[in-house]
């Protein structure tokens, strides 16, 4: 019993020290930190001004991103922590303008969420932004002030499955999230290619 104890007090001191130590690139962690809250300042502009310096923001971090990939590869929850890794995939999730780029990062993140290093949500989100039809339904738009659609889903009839592995909320609950109702939001065109499905009703989780 006593041994047991003593390797239960070892394996806590390990994982308490692990936790302290922290992520391992500090300084990497605050840079994305601060561009992840650039990113989301100026996404409250409403006038010309702040529309300029929302596609000014986008594009240096961009390509800052794009340096930071170059040099590290994906940050991964061991380096930037939690935080950082989400302000990371919030930067290449804004990338509308390289596609190539956005993909790139989707191949990275896809090995590194098997490994935990990664988190499972962002990659479902980033693949939904990459991809037509998407996989996880995250991606869709207003059709009118009471309605959000998603975008056209693969295999739409499983999507809650795919969505519950990954501890997402079903459909039907994540199309609740959006109000379409305030007048500057501007409302789906039927006449767009990119055609919108109706929210699926949530599946029951089978019980053994």
């Amino acid at each position: 019993m006593s041994r047991q104890i003593l390797a239960a007090g070892v394996l806590l001191t390990i994982a308490l020290a692990a936790h302290a130590a922290g992520p391992t690139h500090a300084a990497l962690r605050d840079e994305l930190l601060k561009m992840g809250e650039h990113d989301q300042e100026v996404r409250h502009a409403t006038d010309q001004e702040g529309m300029r310096q929302w596609i000014e923001v986008d594009a240096a971090n961009q390509a800052r991103l794009k340096q930071i990939v170059d040099q590290y590869g994906w940050p991964t929850l061991a380096m930037v922590g939690e935080d950082a890794a989400t302000a990371a995939w919030l930067l290449a999730q804004h990338a509308d303008t390289d596609k190539a780029f956005q993909l790139k990062v989707l191949a990275l993140m896809e090995p590194l969420v098997q490994q935990q290093q990664a988190s499972a949500k962002d990659y479902a989100y980033l693949y939904d932004r990459t991809h037509s039809p998407q996989r996880y339904g995250t991606q869709g738009t207003c059709v009118s002030r009471t309605e959000w659609q998603p975008f056209e889903i693969e295999d739409i009839a499983h999507v809650d499955e795919r969505r519950r592995a990954l501890k997402m909320r079903p459909m039907a609950d994540y199309a609740k999230l959006f109000d379409c109702s305030a007048p500057y939001i501007a409302l789906h065109d039927p006449a767009d290619p990119h055609r919108t499905v109706p929210v699926p009703s949530s599946t029951p989780v089978a019980t053994p």
